[in-house]
């Protein structure tokens, strides 16, 4: 199922509520052609050399001091450039873990890191999860002694939406590291809040580098330019040794382009009209599930980030409304991607990062059509 609803990725005659990316029609695309053109008249060998190993200077910089936004207090040698967030995450599990450790990660999770938890030879515990708190403190306690590492997608996780509050945060971080096991916070998605501040990271309270934040502009900027970071914390050195190995450098002329964006100050002017949009989205969304989607139909109430989360009548599967709505250039992504165990069949999740248009309107009024008729 997770292979047949990427393959649509890049699709141009289909709708892709399945894919959990901003349109490109929301992105700043003109003016990172022209940091690009900036970027290979600047840099020495015009990009084609190699990068530093620990990645470009002026990125990690800017990263940095952008942490005090969300309490951090980075420095730039805190932080090592990876290629996008997935490879970030993917150095993260194999520095702290082996084949055949048991990692906790929130249910439903992004499929992503459910393939590449196996890929790593990882076995993977489900912890439930509120879909507006995040994981249940409780259930974490009772996992402590089957767990070597922990992944939490903390602000605005996909597909629920759900924030952590910053007294879980804290509890989570101090729990786990009094068992001294890892924790990768995968944080994506803070930049997209659509209250009146940022939320904070569990690296916000990470006093003995347990803690590895991983994140990446994927889901704010440039999702083809695979720009993200890692600050791994006591890790990093094991970070360093599996990025030479597997990499040996970050693409220069990406990182510097994101830099100098960032830099110019034009990124926090863009963030603002993106989140203004993605609220506005999930308010036109809402509205149309609760009119056209069947009686009985619930959606998450996401405080950010870039999806929402639908739970249709039990007697409908997603799979199935799949097969159906692709049939009318449609993708949807089904609930059983977003687990290892048989459970929520009869929910899906949607991308709010499209443009809204009327077109887009009939899309998804169509989904709910077809929904009905599964009745």
């Amino acid at each position: 199922m997770i292979s047949k609803v990427y393959l649509n990725l890049g699709g141009k005659d289909l709708t892709l509520f399945s894919i959990g990316v901003p349109s490109n029609e929301l992105l700043p695309l003109a003016a990172l052609n022209k940091e690009i053109i900036h970027a290979t008249r600047e840099l020495r060998d015009s990009g084609a050399g190699y990068e530093a190993l620990q990645g470009n200077e002026k990125l990690r910089k800017i990263i940095a001091a952008r942490s005090i936004s969300w309490g951090g207090c980075l420095h730039e040698n805190d932080l090592v450039t990876t290629a996008g967030g997935m490879n970030a995450l993917a150095f993260c599990m194999m520095a702290v873990a082996k084949p055949g450790d048991t990692i906790a990660i929130e249910s439903p999770v992004y499929p992503g890191i459910l393939q590449l938890a196996g890929s790593i030879g990882l076995k993977v515990l489900e912890l439930p999860t509120h879909p507006n708190t995040g994981i249940k403190i409780e259930a974490l306690k009772k996992a402590i002694p089957k767990i070597n590492l922990c992944l939490l997608v903390t602000n605005f996780s996909t597909p629920l939406g759900s924030c952590m509050p910053d007294e879980n945060k804290k509890t989570v971080v101090a729990l786990l590291a009094k068992h001294n096991i890892p924790l990768i916070e995968d944080d994506l998605y803070g930049d997209l809040y659509f209250g009146s501040h940022r939320p904070k990271c569990c690296k916000s309270f990470d006093k003995n580098g347990t803690v590895l934040l991983c994140s990446s502009v994927s889901k704010t900027l440039a999702p083809g330019y695979r720009v993200g970071w890692v600050a791994p914390g006591r890790y990093k050195e094991q970070i360093l040794k599996l990025k030479l190995a597997h990499a040996i450098s970050s693409p220069a002329i990406t990182q510097e382009a994101v830099a100098n964006y960032l830099k110019s100050g034009r990124y926090e002017n863009h963030l603002r009209k993106l989140r203004k949009t993605l609220y506005s989205n999930y308010q036109h969304y809402a509205h149309i599930i609760s009119q056209h989607f069947p009686e009985g139909t619930k959606t998450s109430r996401p405080q950010g980030g870039l999806t929402l989360w639908v739970e249709l009548p039990k007697k409908i599967d997603t799979t199935a409304l799949y097969n159906l709505a692709i049939k009318h250039k449609i993708s949807i992504a089904p609930g059983r991607m977003f687990t290892l165990q048989d459970q929520f069949e009869n929910c899906m999740r949607l991308c709010i990062g499209l443009s809204w248009s009327e077109e887009l309107q009939r899309k998804l009024i169509q989904v709910g059509r077809l929904a009905k008729m599964m009745l």
